[in-house]
Formats: structure tokens, sequence, C-alpha cells
């Protein structure tokens, strides 16, 4: 009888922890295919529901909050997607009224945190493309969104939106050593999540590329097959600075620079100035294909591997374009020079 009693209590105690973290998923989308998929980051199908005059509901539990992906297609052909967060309680899919290319996600903490941050942030970039909107006013609407993103943050430091928040809005801005003291803020069960546990490894690798550290070497193939090291570059006596560029054919604020890439090139390479190109693109003839239409002739080199390559973890890479400048003695001295900050800098340090 003790047995049987003992069996039940840890029975009912396996029980109450999968209620505690049991969400549900309940959607109504105009215009939905007949099945809706439940995907996880890595594009693996947690879950499926049928859908009924575009509704559908879907019912689980999340031992751990994570992010997911719903979409009315397992491939393509899909008419919606959205991205929420699987934590306890009832989520809420909808149509956005004021964006039909957008859908409502609402109905637990970080998912209703999520969609408040959305919509104000929307509201600032709509205000800075009116082509009324002064050049004074964008300046502080820049600044107001940056204000926003952090008191957002901060007020989700409990949940894993407001990992998503620092990894994706700051984490791109703030060095390493940064990157950790914000991931300090974080209460001590938050910081023992995959996601702030990855956070932080890559926090850790990017201090070893902030500025005044050594550079890292790298060494990939060129148009010609040939491996070319970064290493090689630096140490050229003719090249004073060298800008380790990592972008992609794909990714278009990274064609966004090459006019800028192309301007300091022009002005500063016989001066000492050189690009390192590193592609992430996976496939070979639309790197190359890139290099010659946008007459990119600077230094490139790829494994066409996207981000699974060594320079992308030796970097702590999480978007691109990204770039590093490097002085002579191999020392960085600057990152994530954009626009007209890479022609400034470059022009001053040459000046010297």
């Amino acid at each position: 009888m003790k047995k049987i009693l003992i069996l039940a209590a840890a029975a009912a105690v396996l029980c109450s922890c999968a209620n505690k973290n049991k969400y549900a998923i309940d959607g109504k989308v105009e215009g939905a295919n007949s099945m809706v998929y439940l995907f996880d980051e890595k594009d693996n199908v947690l879950d499926s529901a049928a859908v009924a005059d575009g509704a559908f509901r879907f019912e689980g539990v999340a031992e751990n909050p994570q992010v997911a992906i719903l979409r009315d297609a397992r491939d393509d052909g899909a008419t919606f997607g959205a991205m929420l967060i699987l934590e306890p309680g009832t989520i809420n899919v909808a149509d956005d009224a004021q964006n039909p290319y957008r859908k409502k996600v609402t109905g637990t903490p970080a998912n209703d945190a999520s969609d408040a941050y959305a919509t104000a942030g929307n509201t600032l970039v709509q205000e800075f493309r009116n082509p009324e909107t002064t050049s004074e006013r964008r300046e502080a609407i820049e600044q107001e969104y940056e204000q926003l993103t952090r008191t957002v943050l901060d007020q989700n430091r409990d949940n894993l939106f407001g990992v998503m928040l620092l990894a994706q809005q700051l984490g791109y801005e703030l060095s390493g050593q940064e990157l950790l003291d914000e991931i300090a803020k974080f209460p001590a069960a938050m910081q023992q999540t995959d996601a702030l546990v990855k956070l932080k490894e890559n926090a850790e690798q990017k201090m070893k590329t902030d500025i005044g550290q050594p550079f890292i070497d790298i060494a990939q193939p060129n148009a010609g097959g040939e491996q070319v090291s970064l290493g090689s570059v630096v140490k050229n006596p003719a090249n004073k600075y060298v800008l380790l560029d990592f972008w992609a054919s794909w990714c278009g604020p990274c064609m966004g620079e090459v006019p800028h890439l192309k301007k300091t090139y022009g002005d500063f390479h016989k001066k000492g100035f050189e690009i390192f190109g590193v592609s992430f693109d996976e496939d070979r003839g639309d790197w190359l294909g890139a290099v010659e239409q946008n007459g990119m002739d600077w230094l490139h080199v790829s494994e066409v591997k996207g981000f699974d390559n060594q320079a992308a973890k030796d970097y702590a890479i999480q978007g691109i374009p990204s770039n590093f400048l490097i002085d002579s003695q191999g020392t960085i001295v600057a990152k994530n020079l954009r626009g007209e900050a890479l022609y400034e800098k470059i022009s001053e340090l040459l000046a010297q």
C-alpha cells in the first residue's frame, strides 16, 4: 500500500509539472491552407494541425521556453508565417488589421511583450520613412528606438523575449564585455537557459575580437581555389590597414554597403588600404556573380558554406554585414564601420 501511495504521489508531481508547462495555440487566419505546421528554429516540424474556416489549435508542453515558427506549408506555398515563443499559457495568433503582412501573436508574457515592441517600433519606423519627416526628427527617432529597445529589455529579463531582444537588437553593437554585463542582469534561472548559455559563449568569444585585440587568422579559398590567409594580407608591407569584411550576396544590407566600400577602396587602396572579403554565400555562382556585377575589386575568399565555417565562430558573427579594421601590427582598431563611417575612419588614420 505504501509503495502504491509513493507511486501515486510521484505521478501527481509529474502531472502537475506537465500542467504547469502546458501551452495552447489558438489561431484564426483568413485564407490559410488546410494544414498548419509548427517548426523549431532548425526547421524541424514539432506539430501540425488541421484548419477549419481559418481556425486551428495546437496543444503541447514546453519544458523550456523556445522560439517556434508557424506557417501553413511544410515547404513552399505558405500563405503566412509567424514567429512565436512557446511558453505556458494560451497563445493567440490572428490577422493584424493594421498590417496585412504580419500576424499578431499575443496571450502570454513573452508574446505580448514581443507584439507591443513590434507595434511601437513600427510606428517609429513609419514616421522615420515619411518623406515629410525632418532630418532632426529622424535623429530623435533613432534615439527613441534605441531607448525603446533598452526599456523593453529591462522589462523582460524574466522571459525569452528579453533574451531575443538582447541577442538580435543590441548584441551587434555591444562589445563582448558589455554583452556579458547585460547577461549578468538576468535572473539566475534565466542565465541557465540554453539561449543565454549560448549567448554567453558567444560574448566570451566576441571579447577575443574586441577593439585592441589581435586578429584571428583566416584561410579560405579564393575564386581560383587557392587558399589565401588573412595573415598574409595583414603582413604585406604595402597594407597599412586591412578591413576584414563578412558579407553575402543574399544580404540586402551587405549589398547596400558596397558603394561605400568601393568609394573607400578606390580613394585609399594605393595609400595602404586593403579589403579581405569573406562571403557567407552557399552558392559559388551567387558569390562570384555578385563580385563581378558590382565591381568589387578587392580580395575575396569563401568556403561557400554560409555561416557554417570556422571564421564565423572565431569572430562570433551573429549577423552580417560585420567588419573588423586591422592595422599593420595585427591589432583590431575598429569594427562594424558602416556607411560614411568607414571612409571617415580610413581618411583619419591614413592622414596621421
